[in-house]
């Protein structure tokens, strides 16, 4: 524990191994299983449990939960002796942030330079790509999947093992209850297409050519196209492959 301001309030219990350059606040604990890495804050009254791996460069504001069982209703709380909750670098997790321990697959993963907002919930199983913004109070039932650079408004609500594909761009409220192809734009309860994300696109730097031509084209490409013109069109070819069986959902 070398290099680290360890508050004398916190509590750390059992196999618990960290970096240099961490700051543990006062009444926070670290209890269980748990590795960290470099140069991470974790403010006051946090709460860290059973099995998790955190890279560097993150911040935990006060009262964020990291760890605690998998709700799963009438069925009870479960918890994955072998599973983890693994988070990479450069994200931040403000006030009552919670993330909950697996139950299915082998962890729960959030990627690099997410923004996670106050009391955002993030279930068992969830999947975080990289770059995701989740706005307060957004929810993500259990084994979600968010692609790289989501962005989910305030309040909006993602049905449990639902995937939504990279740089969508979910609105205010919605309720998420079926799979949603990368690069859109969904809004309402429950939630349709609008349009492709053209400024998010653009943002990310892809050409103003090929953003135009997946707006143009993208309609075909739910309606069975599965021949790509680019690299944006290759990923939503991909998607929708994937998820073949939900094809038409996209359209409603």
């Amino acid at each position: 524990m070398k290099g680290n301001n360890i508050h004398p309030t916190a509590i750390i219990e059992g196999s618990v191994t960290l970096g240099d350059g961490n700051t543990i606040g006062a009444y926070s604990v670290l209890k269980g299983n748990i590795k960290i890495g470099d140069n991470n804050f974790i403010g006051p009254h946090c709460y860290f449990q059973n099995n998790i791996e955190i890279g560097q460069y993150n911040r935990f504001e006060a009262f964020v939960a990291i760890g605690a069982l998998g709700e799963m209703g009438a069925k009870g709380d479960v918890f994955l002796e072998d599973g983890k909750i693994i988070i990479g670098d450069g994200n931040t997790f403000r006030e009552y942030a919670n993330v909950h321990s697996p139950v299915k697959r082998k962890d729960t993963r959030i990627g690099n330079k997410c923004y996670i907002m106050n009391k955002v919930y993030i279930a068992h199983d969830c999947q975080i790509g990289d770059g995701v913004m989740m706005s307060a109070l957004t929810k993500f039932g259990g084994g979600v999947t968010a692609g790289d650079n989501a962005n989910f408004g305030m309040g909006a609500a993602v049905h449990q093992w639902t995937d939504v594909g990279e740089n969508v761009m979910v609105g205010m409220n919605a309720a998420v209850n079926k799979h949603v192809p990368p690069f859109v734009i969904v809004a309402g309860s429950p939630c349709r297409i609008l349009r492709v994300n053209k400024v998010g696109l653009t943002r990310r730097g892809y050409t103003d050519h090929d953003v135009n031509q997946l707006n143009l084209r993208y309609m075909a490409l739910l309606e069975g196209d599965t021949k790509p013109h680019n690299e944006l069109e290759e990923k939503v070819v991909a998607f929708i492959t994937t998820h073949e069986k939900h094809l038409n959902k996209f359209k409603e």
